[in-house]
């Protein structure tokens, strides 16, 4: 048996039990009640909690489908119907122009601009006007959304909502507010989430939408103040071991010691092809504690733009690899510009993550070549040059040689000819009709004149009749005819009264030789009877002696006297002879002149395009020639009011591609001038010039050596035999890069181009040598310490900034090709480098005396009404625009396509070259972003 007190041990358990079970079941219920009261509160904060889970869930799809949409607008993608990027031609891996013209999602075809639809028309596509298209609008279903979509993951936290469809819109931004100027396009971007009945879910007020404004602008070459060909290394010290293209900017071993100097400051953006290579880092507490590192003068104010990428950085481990910050997200790791070893990517780096074949041709790294002759493209290039850029045609000449002489018609043609591949251009408005600016000495004027049409004007002319002098214009293709006005009256009594006076001296003249006659008679009779007395007195004896000599005597001096009055006789019947027929003459000149009234001469003058002899219907020949015909009709008339033959001096002014409405918008126009002489000679003929001469009658030379018969407007832009004509987008122009990049000069004849004190200086106090130049291609761009403003538009093989102790500043576009030597004390100097597009380079190029204003005047000098004044002077409009930095990028039209990679170029065999005038790279800068949550 047990103790007693087990018993009561026992008993004393089970009453402890039962309060335990007690205890609980009231715990039990207070919970339950507790439940019970609380629960809608924890319901309600439950479903608070979902909904704003929701809400930020949708935030985050409708902002990130908006940014991938911007990344899809930027590379010109065609989006399939999950909206993902897709090849515009379905399976093909290169989309054809066709392709990419008809896919329903071709963001090209929202971003079209007429400038490339009447391209793609003159190309002969059909139906080009129906190409571009206002939007672009697709629904995406949720429950088919890829799992291979790049926002996947964000999508896929809208299942289980009530979104069924995600609506994207891209549309033609048409707010008649917001002015195009150029080739930009503003567009409107709305992604909305979309219910079970394809409407757009609303969360209390708020409509599930968001919607981006945005501007694209055309990525143009010239908007990059640098290009490198390669990669970029900021991480070495000097140019070896590096690859074809590639580049290098100088690092330095101490922070410290480099803090107190400038360096490299760009302050518009860079393109690097390849990748970029930071500055070995330190460890993260050497750059918390503001350690001495290594440093590379260089700061990027602007974005970095690379083609392929990706930035790399050398590793603790000695290893190259792409760059990762070194910690997640603290204070030095945040941020591009916290990089403490170089300046930094102020502005942050952009992808494309394609590399510029052009820039890899250029460089040498991609070596397949175009066989093609560029001859025809070089002299392509510099005619559709010579049209816009007024520097290549200021030293441009009019020449000519005569053609055609017909002296018994009195018919001259000439062909005049502008040299630096200038042409004729004819003018808008009416033509100057023939007037009077000087009358002869005796009172000659212009009596008619008649114009064969009233447009058109190509010259400009200046004929002086003698003194008398008319000035009007010669339209193109037509006739001008002159009729000066010959008042024969003063001839008339002028040659009555030299009739009279010649009748009056004959009637003289044959009374002269009546009294001769009669002393010759006389004489005979004296001798015959002075020779009877002889006879007498010899046959008287005894002879009388000293009668008969002196009877011999008296009969010699009269024979002597009879003599000469038979020659005198002789000579008077000569003059007689001569005094009738001068009467002759003035009785015939009465005749001519009597018969002459009312008879004017007349002047025609002729100019047209040169006629294909081998096919005359054929007008369409070069530009810079035209063929001038001159003809006197009557010719013997042009005499003064006295019957002085008149001299004709003819002075022509040629219209070209710098005159609008019969103005130079050069203010001089010399070397567009040239004489034709006229000199008159007897029997109513002329000796005429055989070239076109300046005012002192020297021949201005030969006529441009070019080939009149082709007009190169049409030769470079026909497709099957010519240069310029449309091709397929799908087509690469990068193996004859070098080619299209040598547009200033073939590419055989680059040499070095030197900047100095001559070309790239700039005086503190303004003005100084400074000139914009465009250089297509070079070997060595070559900066010298003398040069400070250097400004251009540039295509180097290498870039060498030499020693300096004075600031540097560039204002251009430079393509680098295999490298760039900066010196160490360029980097202490300073050098400031952006485009002509930055906000201080057209005040700073005005500054230069780089703008200026017509007749070489200061832009400071230039009127100042406002931009909006109703009737601006062609004058000022000119002014406002040279004195702009948007007139330098007229000077070369490769540094307005969107690559390297060519936009035109020759393909194969070709001798021609061909042109896509195509968009491939863009800026898309947003304007405005709203959300409805």
């Amino acid at each position: 048996m047990k103790p007693s007190f087990w018993r009561e041990r026992f008993v004393s358990k089970q009453n402890n039990r039962g309060s335990a079970f007690v205890q609980a079941l009231v715990a039990v219920g207070v919970v339950g009640a507790m439940i019970y009261y609380l629960s809608p509160e924890v319901i309600k904060h439950r479903q608070q909690v979902e909904k704003t889970s929701s809400i930020i869930t949708a935030r985050l799809a409708l902002h990130s489908m908006v940014d991938f949409t911007l990344l899809g607008i930027k590379q010109r993608w065609c989006f399939s119907k999950d909206w993902m990027q897709e090849s515009c031609g379905g399976d093909t891996a290169s989309a054809s122009m066709a392709a990419v013209l008809s896919h329903p999602r071709s963001v090209e075809r929202v971003l079209m601009k007429k400038e490339t639809v009447d391209f793609l028309r003159a190309m002969g596509v059909t139906n080009a006007g129906n190409i571009p298209v206002s939007e672009i609008r697709q629904d995406i279903s949720i429950k088919s959304f890829s799992a291979m979509h790049p926002i996947y993951k964000i999508i896929s936290g809208l299942k289980g909502y009530k979104v069924e469809n995600i609506r994207v819109v891209i549309e033609r931004n048409k707010n008649s507010l917001i002015p195009e100027y150029g080739r930009e396009v503003y567009l409107k971007v709305v992604v909305s989430l979309m219910d079970a009945s394809m409407q757009p879910i609303k969360v209390g007020s708020s409509i599930l939408t968001t919607t981006s404004f945005v501007g694209v602008y055309p990525r143009e070459v010239g908007s990059f103040a640098l290009l490198v060909a390669g990669d970029l290394r900021l991480d070495k010290k000097n140019g070896s071991g590096m690859g074809k293209g590639d580049a290098y900017f100088r690092q330095f071993d101490s922070i410290v010691e480099r803090a107190k100097y400038t360096g490299l400051v760009f302050e518009s953006p860079v393109f690097v092809n390849g990748s970029v290579t930071l500055p070995s880092a330190p460890s993260l507490s050497v750059d918390k504690n503001k350690g001495d590192t290594v440093f590379t003068p260089v700061t990027f104010k602007e974005k970095l733009i690379m083609g392929e990428g990706p930035v790399m950085r050398k590793r603790s481990d000695g290893k190259m690899a792409e760059f990762t910050p070194r910690s997640s997200g603290m204070d030095l790791d945040q941020l591009w510009d916290d990089i403490r070893q170089f300046g930094g990517f102020q502005k942050g780096v952009e992808i494309d993550a394609k590399r510029d074949l052009g820039l890899d041709f250029l460089s040498g790294l991609e070596t397949g070549t175009s066989n093609a002759d560029p001859e025809f493209m070089n002299r392509c290039i510099a005619y559709n040059l010579a049209k816009y850029d007024l520097n290549r045609t200021m030293n441009s000449e009019l020449r000519g040689q005569i053609l055609k002489e017909n002296k018994n018609q009195n018919k001259y043609e000439y062909r005049l000819g502008l040299t630096e591949k200038n042409r004729f251009n004819p003018q808008t408005g009416q033509v100057k009709s023939p007037s009077l600016i000087q009358a002869g000495w005796f009172g000659e004027i212009l009596k008619g004149w008649n114009l064969s049409q009233n447009s058109g004007a190509v010259a400009k002319y200046s004929m002086n009749f003698g003194r008398m002098k008319v000035e009007g214009e010669l339209p193109d293709n037509g006739t001008v005819t002159l009729e000066p006005e010959i008042n024969l009256k003063e001839l008339k009594d002028r040659v009555s009264g030299q009739l009279k006076d010649a009748e009056s001296q004959l009637l003289y003249e044959q009374r002269q030789l009546e009294n001769l006659e009669n002393e010759i008679e006389r004489a005979n009779r004296d001798i015959d009877e002075l020779k009877d007395d002889l006879r007498k007195a010899e046959d008287k004896k005894p002879v009388d002696k000293a009668r008969v000599a002196y009877l011999e005597r008296q009969i010699d001096n009269m024979q002597d006297r009879l003599r000469m009055a038979e020659r005198q006789r002789t000579k008077q019947k000569q003059d007689i002879a001569e005094a009738e027929e001068r009467v002759a003459t003035m009785q015939k000149q009465l005749a001519a002149v009597n018969a002459q009234q009312g008879v004017q001469p007349k002047i025609h003058i002729s100019i047209s395009q040169i006629v294909d002899p081998k096919d005359s219907g054929n007008k369409d020949t070069n530009p810079t020639f035209r063929d001038v015909k001159v003809e006197f009709e009557n010719g013997e008339l042009l005499v003064n009011s006295r019957g002085e033959p008149m001299d004709i001096s003819f002075q022509l002014e040629a219209y070209d591609v710098s005159y609008f409405q019969g103005t130079s918008l050069r203010g001089w126009s010399n070397g567009n001038k040239g004489w034709l002489f006229f000199k008159r000679t007897g029997g109513g003929g002329f000796q005429v010039s055989q070239n076109v001469s300046t005012a002192m009658g020297q021949s201005k030379g030969d006529l441009p050596d070019d080939n009149p018969l082709i007009n190169y407007d049409v030769a470079c832009a026909n497709q099957q035999s010519t240069a310029f004509a449309g091709t397929d987008w799908s087509q690469s122009f990068a193996p004859s890069s070098r080619y299209s990049w040598s547009f200033t000069h073939p590419y055989k004849d680059r040499v070095n181009w030197i900047f100095d004190s001559g070309n790239a200086y700039k005086n503190p106090a303004g003005g100084g040598s400074a000139v914009f130049k465009v250089i297509s291609m070079a070997r060595d761009c070559i900066i010298k310490s003398s040069a400070n403003f250097v400004t251009g538009f540039y295509t180097c093989e290498r870039l060498i900034i030499e020693p300096r102790s004075t600031k540097l500043r560039i204002i251009g576009s430079f393509i680098v090709a295999n490298g760039i030597e900066i010196a160490k004390e360029a980097y202490d100097a300073g050098i400031r480098w952006s485009t002509i597009y930055h906000p201080m380079a057209t005040f700073e190029l005005r500054q230069a005396g780089v703008l200026k204003a017509l007749e070489n005047k200061s832009c400071e000098t230039i009127n100042r009404f406002p931009v909006w004044h109703p009737y601006p002077s062609m004058k000022d409009v000119a002014n406002l625009y040279r004195c702009n930095a948007i007139s330098l990028r007229s000077k070369a039209d490769p540094f307005r396509w969107t690559s390297v990679d060519p936009d035109c170029g020759l393909i194969g065999q070709s001798k021609s070259t061909m042109c896509k005038n195509r968009l491939v790279k863009f800026y898309v800068l947003e304007v405005s972003r709203e959300s409805g949550i």
